[in-house]
Protein backbone atom coordinates (compact mmCIF):
# COMPACT_ATOMS: atom_id res chain seq x y z
CA UNK A 1 0.00 0.00 0.00
CA UNK A 2 1.51 3.36 -0.89
CA UNK A 3 0.95 6.51 1.88
CA UNK A 4 1.04 8.84 -1.47
CA UNK A 5 -2.68 10.85 -1.32
CA UNK A 6 -4.90 11.69 -4.10
CA UNK A 7 -7.42 14.00 -3.88
CA UNK A 8 -9.86 14.77 -6.54
CA UNK A 9 -9.91 18.47 -6.75
CA UNK A 10 -13.61 18.40 -8.04
CA UNK A 11 -14.38 17.64 -4.21
CA UNK A 12 -11.59 19.63 -2.39
CA UNK A 13 -11.63 23.08 -4.92
CA UNK A 14 -13.26 25.29 -2.85
CA UNK A 15 -12.77 28.93 -4.02
CA UNK A 16 -14.02 30.81 -0.32
CA UNK A 17 -14.02 27.81 2.19
CA UNK A 18 -13.28 30.06 5.01
CA UNK A 19 -15.02 33.22 3.82
CA UNK A 20 -16.85 34.23 6.92
CA UNK A 21 -20.41 34.08 7.10
CA UNK A 22 -21.19 37.07 7.86
CA UNK A 23 -19.63 38.43 4.64
CA UNK A 24 -22.25 40.52 2.51
CA UNK A 25 -21.95 41.13 -1.10
CA UNK A 26 -24.23 43.99 -0.97
CA UNK A 27 -21.97 46.10 0.79
CA UNK A 28 -21.51 49.86 0.44
CA UNK A 29 -20.07 50.77 -3.10
CA UNK A 30 -15.93 50.82 -3.88
CA UNK A 31 -14.66 53.65 -5.66
CA UNK A 32 -10.62 53.99 -6.71
CA UNK A 33 -8.88 57.06 -5.64
CA UNK A 34 -8.01 58.13 -8.83
CA UNK A 35 -12.11 57.99 -9.99
CA UNK A 36 -11.33 55.67 -12.63
CA UNK A 37 -14.17 52.99 -12.80
CA UNK A 38 -11.82 49.41 -13.37
CA UNK A 39 -9.00 48.81 -12.29
CA UNK A 40 -7.00 45.77 -14.17
CA UNK A 41 -3.85 43.89 -12.71
CA UNK A 42 -2.14 41.30 -15.19
CA UNK A 43 -0.94 38.09 -13.08
CA UNK A 44 1.13 35.72 -15.26
CA UNK A 45 1.88 32.38 -13.56
CA UNK A 46 5.37 30.07 -14.08
CA UNK A 47 3.96 27.02 -12.40
CA UNK A 48 5.90 23.96 -11.98
CA UNK A 49 4.80 20.66 -12.43
CA UNK A 50 6.17 18.07 -10.21
CA UNK A 51 6.70 14.54 -12.11
CA UNK A 52 7.36 12.50 -8.90
CA UNK A 53 5.54 13.68 -6.42
CA UNK A 54 6.79 12.88 -2.29
CA UNK A 55 5.32 10.23 -0.80
CA UNK A 56 2.16 11.91 1.40
CA UNK A 57 1.94 14.12 -0.70
CA UNK A 58 -1.61 15.95 -2.12
CA UNK A 59 -2.02 16.46 -5.57
CA UNK A 60 -5.05 16.90 -7.56
CA UNK A 61 -6.48 13.94 -9.85
CA UNK A 62 -6.78 15.72 -12.71
CA UNK A 63 -5.12 19.12 -14.19
CA UNK A 64 -5.23 20.44 -17.55
CA UNK A 65 -2.15 20.64 -20.29
CA UNK A 66 -0.95 17.73 -22.37
CA UNK A 67 -0.92 16.73 -25.81
CA UNK A 68 -4.61 15.62 -26.73
CA UNK A 69 -6.32 17.71 -24.18
CA UNK A 70 -6.48 14.62 -22.10
CA UNK A 71 -6.82 16.04 -18.53
CA UNK A 72 -5.68 12.93 -16.06
CA UNK A 73 -2.36 13.65 -14.70
CA UNK A 74 0.62 12.59 -16.65
CA UNK A 75 2.79 9.48 -15.12
CA UNK A 76 5.86 9.88 -14.72
CA UNK A 77 8.59 10.41 -17.48
CA UNK A 78 5.60 11.62 -19.95
CA UNK A 79 8.01 13.60 -21.73
CA UNK A 80 5.95 14.87 -24.08
CA UNK A 81 2.99 16.04 -22.03
CA UNK A 82 4.66 17.59 -19.57
CA UNK A 83 6.88 19.64 -22.17
CA UNK A 84 4.05 21.95 -22.34
CA UNK A 85 4.63 22.83 -19.02
CA UNK A 86 8.46 23.28 -19.15
CA UNK A 87 7.57 25.38 -22.04
CA UNK A 88 5.77 27.88 -20.16
CA UNK A 89 8.65 27.92 -18.06
CA UNK A 90 11.48 27.93 -20.81
CA UNK A 91 9.81 30.44 -23.30
CA UNK A 92 6.49 31.14 -22.36
CA UNK A 93 6.94 33.26 -19.45
CA UNK A 94 9.59 35.60 -20.88
CA UNK A 95 7.13 36.08 -23.99
CA UNK A 96 4.11 37.26 -21.96
CA UNK A 97 6.70 39.70 -20.07
CA UNK A 98 8.19 40.95 -23.50
CA UNK A 99 4.65 41.20 -24.43
CA UNK A 100 4.00 43.62 -21.42
CA UNK A 101 7.06 45.75 -21.52
CA UNK A 102 6.23 46.53 -25.01
CA UNK A 103 2.83 47.86 -24.56
CA UNK A 104 3.90 49.58 -20.84
CA UNK A 105 1.69 47.64 -18.45
CA UNK A 106 3.07 46.80 -14.69
CA UNK A 107 2.50 42.77 -14.43
CA UNK A 108 3.35 40.31 -11.85
CA UNK A 109 4.59 36.84 -11.65
CA UNK A 110 3.88 33.85 -9.91
CA UNK A 111 7.01 31.52 -8.88
CA UNK A 112 6.81 28.21 -6.95
CA UNK A 113 9.37 26.83 -5.07
CA UNK A 114 10.18 23.80 -7.33
CA UNK A 115 10.38 25.71 -10.24
CA UNK A 116 13.13 28.53 -8.57
CA UNK A 117 15.02 25.47 -7.75
CA UNK A 118 14.83 23.26 -11.07
CA UNK A 119 14.31 25.49 -13.49
CA UNK A 120 17.59 26.95 -15.06
CA UNK A 121 17.36 30.73 -15.02
CA UNK A 122 13.74 31.38 -13.99
CA UNK A 123 13.95 33.21 -10.77
CA UNK A 124 16.79 35.40 -11.89
CA UNK A 125 15.24 36.51 -15.13
CA UNK A 126 11.99 36.82 -13.50
CA UNK A 127 13.12 38.39 -10.46
CA UNK A 128 15.14 41.05 -12.65
CA UNK A 129 12.25 41.90 -14.96
CA UNK A 130 8.58 41.32 -13.03
CA UNK A 131 7.52 44.39 -11.17
CA UNK A 132 5.91 42.37 -8.55
CA UNK A 133 6.79 38.80 -7.54
CA UNK A 134 3.79 36.44 -6.02
CA UNK A 135 4.86 33.62 -4.17
CA UNK A 136 2.44 29.96 -5.76
CA UNK A 137 3.10 27.24 -3.11
CA UNK A 138 5.65 23.99 -3.58
CA UNK A 139 4.79 23.19 -6.84
CA UNK A 140 1.94 23.48 -9.55
CA UNK A 141 0.08 19.84 -8.57
CA UNK A 142 1.02 20.03 -5.04
CA UNK A 143 -1.96 21.56 -3.00
CA UNK A 144 -3.29 22.22 0.44
CA UNK A 145 -6.13 20.41 2.48
CA UNK A 146 -7.50 19.50 5.50
CA UNK A 147 -5.39 16.67 5.63
CA UNK A 148 -2.13 18.53 6.12
CA UNK A 149 -1.33 19.73 9.60
CA UNK A 150 -1.49 23.41 10.11
CA UNK A 151 2.27 23.30 11.68
CA UNK A 152 3.32 21.15 7.96
CA UNK A 153 1.59 23.85 6.19
CA UNK A 154 2.75 27.14 7.97
CA UNK A 155 6.33 25.15 7.17
CA UNK A 156 5.47 24.76 3.51
CA UNK A 157 4.54 28.75 3.17
CA UNK A 158 7.58 29.88 4.86
CA UNK A 159 10.00 27.63 2.76
CA UNK A 160 8.43 28.39 -0.27
CA UNK A 161 8.87 32.06 0.37
CA UNK A 162 12.44 31.69 1.42
CA UNK A 163 13.44 29.85 -1.31
CA UNK A 164 11.68 32.49 -3.50
CA UNK A 165 13.72 35.28 -1.74
CA UNK A 166 16.68 33.67 -1.57
CA UNK A 167 16.88 33.02 -5.43
CA UNK A 168 15.06 36.37 -6.60
CA UNK A 169 16.14 39.08 -3.85
CA UNK A 170 12.85 39.80 -3.55
CA UNK A 171 10.42 39.27 -0.83
CA UNK A 172 6.66 38.60 -2.48
CA UNK A 173 3.83 40.32 -0.76
CA UNK A 174 0.94 37.93 -2.46
CA UNK A 175 -0.04 34.35 -2.98
CA UNK A 176 -1.59 32.58 -5.50
CA UNK A 177 -2.55 28.81 -4.33
CA UNK A 178 -1.77 25.78 -7.10
CA UNK A 179 -5.07 24.91 -8.63
CA UNK A 180 -7.06 27.69 -6.21
CA UNK A 181 -7.37 24.61 -3.67
CA UNK A 182 -6.64 25.75 0.14
CA UNK A 183 -7.53 24.16 3.77
CA UNK A 184 -9.58 26.25 5.98
CA UNK A 185 -6.44 27.85 7.70
CA UNK A 186 -4.23 28.53 4.33
CA UNK A 187 -5.52 32.05 4.76
CA UNK A 188 -4.66 32.85 8.47
CA UNK A 189 -1.81 31.14 8.07
CA UNK A 190 -0.16 33.10 5.12
CA UNK A 191 -0.73 35.88 7.30
CA UNK A 192 1.50 34.95 9.61
CA UNK A 193 4.01 34.78 7.15
CA UNK A 194 3.48 38.13 6.00
CA UNK A 195 1.44 37.80 3.30
CA UNK A 196 -0.94 40.47 2.57
CA UNK A 197 -3.18 39.44 -0.32
CA UNK A 198 -3.86 36.01 -1.94
CA UNK A 199 -5.55 35.65 -5.36
CA UNK A 200 -7.18 32.47 -5.77
CA UNK A 201 -10.80 33.40 -4.74
CA UNK A 202 -13.74 34.38 -7.64
CA UNK A 203 -15.87 35.69 -5.07
CA UNK A 204 -16.23 39.28 -6.21
CA UNK A 205 -15.55 41.91 -8.70
CA UNK A 206 -14.14 44.15 -6.00
CA UNK A 207 -11.39 43.34 -3.10
CA UNK A 208 -12.42 41.70 0.05
CA UNK A 209 -10.39 42.24 3.50
CA UNK A 210 -10.64 38.91 5.12
CA UNK A 211 -10.50 39.26 8.91
CA UNK A 212 -7.31 36.85 10.45
CA UNK A 213 -4.85 36.54 13.25
CA UNK A 214 -2.90 38.40 13.75
CA UNK A 215 -3.41 40.79 10.68
CA UNK A 216 -6.21 40.70 7.72
CA UNK A 217 -5.18 39.72 4.12
CA UNK A 218 -6.77 41.10 1.03
CA UNK A 219 -8.40 38.35 -1.39
CA UNK A 220 -8.16 39.90 -4.79
CA UNK A 221 -10.54 38.49 -7.10
CA UNK A 222 -8.80 37.02 -9.87
CA UNK A 223 -11.59 35.62 -12.52
CA UNK A 224 -11.57 31.96 -13.41
CA UNK A 225 -13.80 32.16 -16.39
CA UNK A 226 -11.25 34.99 -17.86
CA UNK A 227 -8.05 32.96 -17.11
CA UNK A 228 -6.61 31.32 -20.28
CA UNK A 229 -6.52 28.40 -18.35
CA UNK A 230 -10.00 27.94 -17.91
CA UNK A 231 -11.53 29.54 -20.77
CA UNK A 232 -9.08 28.03 -23.59
CA UNK A 233 -8.74 24.40 -22.23
CA UNK A 234 -11.57 23.50 -19.80
CA UNK A 235 -14.03 25.51 -21.62
CA UNK A 236 -12.83 24.73 -25.17
CA UNK A 237 -13.22 27.86 -26.18
CA UNK A 238 -11.65 29.82 -29.63
CA UNK A 239 -8.88 32.12 -29.26
CA UNK A 240 -10.31 34.74 -31.23
CA UNK A 241 -13.47 34.25 -29.02
CA UNK A 242 -11.77 34.59 -25.87
CA UNK A 243 -9.98 38.02 -27.10
CA UNK A 244 -13.29 39.29 -27.32
CA UNK A 245 -14.37 37.62 -23.98
CA UNK A 246 -11.91 39.40 -22.31
CA UNK A 247 -13.27 42.95 -24.01
CA UNK A 248 -16.69 42.25 -23.47
CA UNK A 249 -15.98 41.80 -20.07
CA UNK A 250 -14.22 45.52 -19.40
CA UNK A 251 -17.52 46.93 -20.97
CA UNK A 252 -19.38 45.34 -18.58
CA UNK A 253 -17.18 46.02 -15.88
CA UNK A 254 -17.11 49.38 -16.65
CA UNK A 255 -20.99 49.52 -17.66
CA UNK A 256 -21.69 48.03 -14.14
CA UNK A 257 -19.48 50.33 -12.38
CA UNK A 258 -21.97 53.38 -13.25
CA UNK A 259 -24.46 51.98 -10.75
CA UNK A 260 -22.01 50.17 -8.42
CA UNK A 261 -18.74 51.88 -8.24
CA UNK A 262 -15.63 51.03 -8.87
CA UNK A 263 -15.03 47.15 -10.50
CA UNK A 264 -11.72 45.07 -10.23
CA UNK A 265 -10.60 42.78 -12.66
CA UNK A 266 -8.14 40.18 -12.00
CA UNK A 267 -6.22 38.48 -15.35
CA UNK A 268 -5.26 35.35 -14.88
CA UNK A 269 -2.58 34.10 -17.77
CA UNK A 270 -0.38 31.27 -17.76
CA UNK A 271 3.38 31.54 -19.75
CA UNK A 272 2.64 27.57 -21.11
CA UNK A 273 -0.92 28.57 -22.67
CA UNK A 274 -0.86 32.32 -23.86
CA UNK A 275 2.45 32.49 -23.78
CA UNK A 276 2.53 29.86 -26.76
CA UNK A 277 2.70 31.31 -30.37
CA UNK A 278 -0.43 30.93 -31.50
CA UNK A 279 -2.24 32.15 -28.59
CA UNK A 280 0.59 35.15 -27.97
CA UNK A 281 -1.22 37.16 -30.33
CA UNK A 282 -4.50 37.68 -28.43
CA UNK A 283 -2.08 39.10 -25.39
CA UNK A 284 -0.80 41.66 -27.64
CA UNK A 285 -3.57 42.58 -29.09
CA UNK A 286 -5.64 42.81 -25.85
CA UNK A 287 -3.54 44.91 -23.95
CA UNK A 288 -2.95 47.61 -26.55
CA UNK A 289 -6.47 47.41 -26.38
CA UNK A 290 -6.38 48.01 -22.86
CA UNK A 291 -4.22 50.71 -22.18
CA UNK A 292 -6.27 52.68 -24.98
CA UNK A 293 -9.13 52.63 -22.51
CA UNK A 294 -9.75 55.93 -20.92
CA UNK A 295 -11.35 54.68 -17.58
CA UNK A 296 -9.24 51.66 -16.87
CA UNK A 297 -6.55 51.81 -14.48
CA UNK A 298 -3.92 48.94 -14.87
CA UNK A 299 -2.67 48.02 -11.29
CA UNK A 300 0.13 45.89 -9.86
CA UNK A 301 -1.72 43.77 -7.54
CA UNK A 302 0.14 45.10 -4.48
CA UNK A 303 -0.94 48.68 -5.20
CA UNK A 304 -5.23 47.49 -5.38
CA UNK A 305 -4.64 45.65 -1.91
CA UNK A 306 -4.15 48.57 0.18
CA UNK A 307 -7.47 50.06 -1.65
CA UNK A 308 -9.28 47.35 -0.35
CA UNK A 309 -12.41 48.64 2.11
CA UNK A 310 -11.75 51.95 1.67
CA UNK A 311 -14.67 54.62 2.23
CA UNK A 312 -14.08 56.71 -0.58
CA UNK A 313 -16.60 58.43 -2.03
CA UNK A 314 -17.52 58.93 -5.72
CA UNK A 315 -16.70 62.47 -4.98
CA UNK A 316 -13.41 62.53 -3.35
CA UNK A 317 -12.40 59.86 -6.18
CA UNK A 318 -13.41 62.12 -8.88
CA UNK A 319 -16.40 60.85 -9.46
CA UNK A 320 -17.22 57.53 -11.21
Amino acid sequence: MTSRKIVDNRGVTVYAPDLQRTYEPARADWFLPSGKKLAVSILMHAPAYMDNVPEGALKPLEMQGGVGRDTSEPRIGQVVRLSQWDFGLTVGIFRLMSIAEAVGVPFAVTLDQYGVEHAPGLAGEVGRRAPEIVARGRAANLVFSEEISPEKELITIRECLGTIREATGRTPAGWFSPERATSSRTHALLAQAGISWFGEWPVDETPVVVPTEPSEVVSLPFSLEAEDMFALYTRGMRFDDYEQFLKDTVQQLLEDADIVGSRFLGLSWFGWVLGQACFADVAERFLAWLVEQPEVEILLPSEVAPLAGRAVSADSAGGV
